[in-house]
């Protein structure tokens, strides 16, 4: 068996990392998650569902949610890689209540978190991004 030279074990060397960063690149790419998403939230309560608008800038998430009649919320929030954290507050007599949704984007959908989301009750959520 012949041993390989210097410059192509440092060929082979170069490449393979190459290939390396070049996959962790596709691996840690940042989702986009700009437009509007359907999310279902899923409770002891049942089932709710609510629709959101998404600005994207960077990590950086702005946008509003609907929750029905009428009642239109700010939310933000921030998308780092495929994770996506973001909250809105819904205002209440009791005082104003903060919601927190997290989850991970994956293409058009995105599998929320089990999380406390205030009077809905404990569950997880998904989303669906909406055809332009």
């Amino acid at each position: 068996m012949q041993l390989m030279t210097k410059p192509a074990t440092v060929l082979v060397a170069v490449s393979s990392l190459l290939l390396l960063v070049s996959f962790g690149a596709v691996v840690d790419a940042q989702a986009d998650v700009t437009g509007t998403w359907e999310i279902t939230l899923t409770t002891q309560a049942g089932e709710t569902n609510w629709t959101a608008t998404f600005t994207q800038d960077g990590e950086r998430l702005l946008g509003e949610i609907d929750l029905g009649d009428r009642e239109i919320l700010s939310l933000e929030g921030t998308v780092q890689g495929s994770a996506i954290k973001f909250t809105f507050v819904v205002p209440d007599l009791d005082g104003d209540q903060p919601i927190d949704l997290s989850g991970e984007v994956m293409g058009n959908t995105i599998q929320g978190d089990n999380g406390s989301f205030v009077w809905f009750g404990r569950g997880d959520w998904t989303a669906a991004k909406q055809a332009s």
